[in-house]
């Protein structure tokens, strides 16, 4: 179970697009549906883009609950480059936080949980994971976990027409796209595989 936490904290992550969309995805954990998460991208008054992401997942073995997860995000973007980060998340019931900005050529991290709390800097221009954004994908060899504050090497490269997958060093998430917009997202985890359901794209479900 430790490592499928893991997973689904990489899994919580947004980045930039060229003009306002949402996505809307049932998830499900072999199979079974266990919550949802949906995606807001939005430009903002600066020419930049404002990205909003929530989660809400349940997990139950034999009808009794044994995991919660509750996450919230905001991030601004100039271009490929995040330039503020705000999320919030409960794990059965414990609570941390991430906070960023950039400043003066660097990003300022924060991420306080119930034990701590630990700030570094990393370089100005940085990417959670894109999950919908290819370019940004393809612009960046390292990501921002938005929940937990790691920043990890990772290798895009495409597995077969409209698929894509991006590799950590240990995890591999797939992903699809339809003339380049995203469709779906999964991963396997000793054994089990998350999978991200794509319900609707902008509210209308039309495709973006």
């Amino acid at each position: 179970m430790t490592r499928l936490l893991i997973m689904i904290a990489i899994l919580m992550s947004a980045a930039v697009s060229s003009h306002a969309a949402q996505w809307d995805f049932d998830v499900y954990l072999d199979d079974k549906r266990i919550g949802q998460h949906t995606f807001r991208v939005e430009p903002d008054d600066r020419g930049g883009h404002i990205v909003r992401s929530e989660a809400r997942f349940d997990v139950k073995v034999l009808m009794i609950p044994v995991y919660r997860y509750r996450h919230a995000a905001e991030e601004r973007w100039s271009g490929t480059c995040l330039t503020s980060i705000e999320s919030s998340t409960t794990v059965n019931g414990k609570r941390s936080a991430l906070n960023g900005r950039r400043v003066e050529g660097a990003f300022e991290l924060t991420v306080t949980s119930s034990d701590d709390a630990l700030t570094t800097s990393l370089p100005g221009c940085i990417s959670t994971y894109a999950y919908w954004d290819v370019t940004t994908l393809e612009r960046h060899d390292q990501l921002l976990n938005s929940q937990t504050g790691s920043y990890e090497f990772v290798q895009l490269s495409a597995s077969a027409p409209g698929e894509m997958a991006l590799r950590g060093a240990t995890f591999v998430i797939d992903l699809e796209y339809a003339a380049d917009r995203w469709q779906s997202l999964s991963t396997l985890r000793d054994g089990r595989r998350l999978e991200y359901r794509l319900t609707a794209t902008d509210g209308s479900g039309s495709t973006i």
